[in-house]
C-alpha cells in the first residue's frame, strides 16, 4: 500500500451561533449532536459564535466550554471560535483556557477573535465601543506572547501548560485585514454591518497582498456564507424571512446596520450574504464567488433565530450532499481513502 497527497479545493466547515428566541438546555446538547453529524457527513470544522447576554437571541456566551464538550464527542473536526469577543476577555485567561481545550483536542482548537460591536455588551461590560481597536490589538498581543511561550513578567513566567503551535491558528474577524495579514493570522470574513460595501474578493485581495511571507504558512481565510436550501425558504410567513427582518430592525435600531428592507428583501439577502433555494442555484452562486484555496475555509451558517434542530441538521446534509461537492470539495472521509491506493 502506498500513500499519495490529495489536494482539495478548499475546506468545509459550518458557523453555529446557538440561536434559539429562548433559552433551553437541550440546545447545548443539540449543538453537541450538531457536531457530531458534521463530523459525520465529512465535515472539516465546526465554529461557535460568542453572545454575551443573548445578544440577538445567541445563546451561547462561553464557547471554549462547549467545544470542550464537543472534542469529547469528536475525533476529527475541527473546533473553531467565531469569535471570541477578545475586548471583553481578560486575556491571559483566555490564553490557559485555549491552552486546555487545545490539549484535550489533540490540537484541534481554531481561535478565532474579534472586537465586538454590539453597544448592549459593552455598556453591560462598562466599556465604550470608542478606542475598541486599540485595546483588541493591546489584548491580541498579550494573548500572543502567552500562547507563543514568551516570558509574561520580570520572573519570565510562562503560560502553563504550553499552547503548542495554537498561536499560528488564530484568526481575525475585522475590516482591517492588512493589520491581519501583517500579523499573520487567518482571516474571518462574514458580513459586517459596520463595515462598508466592498466586494470580499477585494477585501481577500487586499488581505493576501498584504501577507508577510516572513509568516510561516500562507494566508488563509474563512469565508462565511449563510446557507438555506429550500425553495420556499424566503417566502412570505418563512422563518427565514421573519428572523433576517427583526435581525436587520435590531440593526438598525443600534445604529450600525446597512441593509434596508425599503429596498425588497431580496436586496437585504444580497447584502447580509444569505442564499437560498435550489442547491444547484446555491452552488453556482458560491462558484462565482472568490476562489478558495486548500488553505481556505468555506463556513456555512444554516440557522436563524427560529431554526430547529432537524431543519439545521437538513441543511447541513443538503450542503454536504450536493452543494459542496459541486464546487470541488470532498469529505474528509474520501480523501482518507483517496490517499491510500494499492501497490
Amino acid at each position: 500500500m502506498i500513500r499519495r497527497t490529495v489536494h482539495s479545493s478548499f475546506r468545509l466547515g459550518f458557523l453555529n451561533r446557538v440561536y434559539a428566541p429562548r433559552f433551553e438546555p437541550r440546545l447545548y446538547q443539540q449543538t453537541l449532536e450538531l457536531f457530531e453529524a458534521a463530523e459525520e457527513l465529512g465535515f472539516d470544522s465546526g465554529w461557535l459564535a460568542q453572545h454575551h447576554f443573548a445578544s440577538e437571541n445567541g445563546r451561547l456566551p462561553s464557547p471554549l466550554v462547549l467545544l470542550s464538550a464537543a472534542a469529547e464527542r469528536t475525533r476529527h473536526i475541527q473546533l473553531g471560535t467565531g469569535i471570541v469577543v477578545l475586548n471583553q476577555e481578560n486575556a491571559l485567561r483566555l490564553a490557559e483556557d485555549a491552552s486546555v481545550l487545545d490539549l484535550i483536542s489533540q490540537g484541534r482548537l481554531q481561535l478565532g477573535l474579534g472586537a465586538g460591536f454590539d453597544p448592549d455588551s459593552f455598556a453591560a461590560f462598562g466599556q465604550t465601543l470608542e478606542g475598541r481597536h486599540g485595546q483588541y490589538d493591546e489584548r491580541l498581543e498579550r494573548l500572543r506572547q502567552a500562547l507563543a511561550g514568551e516570558a509574561l513578567n520580570a520572573e519570565g513566567r510562562v503560560l502553563r501548560p504550553a499552547a503548542s503551535g495554537l498561536e499560528r491558528r488564530l484568526w481575525e474577524a475585522t475590516s482591517r485585514v492588512e493589520q491581519v495579514a501583517a500579523r499573520g493570522n487567518g482571516l474571518i470574513l462574514a458580513p459586517n454591518p459596520t463595515a462598508g460595501a466592498e466586494p470580499r474578493s477585494q477585501v481577500i485581495a487586499r488581505y493576501r497582498r498584504a501577507w508577510n511571507p516572513a509568516h510561516s504558512g500562507t494566508p488563509r481565510v474563512a469565508l462565511v456564507r449563510a446557507v438555506f436550501p429550500g425553495a420556499d425558504a424566503a417566502a412570505d410567513g418563512s422563518t427565514l424571512r421573519q428572523d433576517i427582518l427583526a435581525y436587520v430592525e435590531r440593526q438598525r435600531r443600534i445604529g450600525i446596520g446597512h441593509a434596508d428592507p425599503a429596498q425588497g428583501f431580496e436586496t437585504v439577502l444580497d447584502n447580509l450574504g444569505v442564499l437560498h433555494g435550489d442547491p444547484a442555484k446555491i452552488a453556482e452562486q458560491l462558484r462565482a464567488d472568490t476562489p478558495l484555496g486548500a488553505d481556505d475555509q468555506l463556513i456555512v451558517q444554516v440557522q436563524t433565530t427560529s431554526t430547529g434542530f432537524a431543519e439545521a441538521l437538513r441543511h447541513l446534509e443538503t450542503v454536504a450532499r450536493d452543494i459542496a461537492p459541486a464546487l470541488g470539495w470532498q469529505p474528509r472521509q474520501q480523501r482518507a481513502r483517496a490517499q491510500e491506493i494499492p501497490a
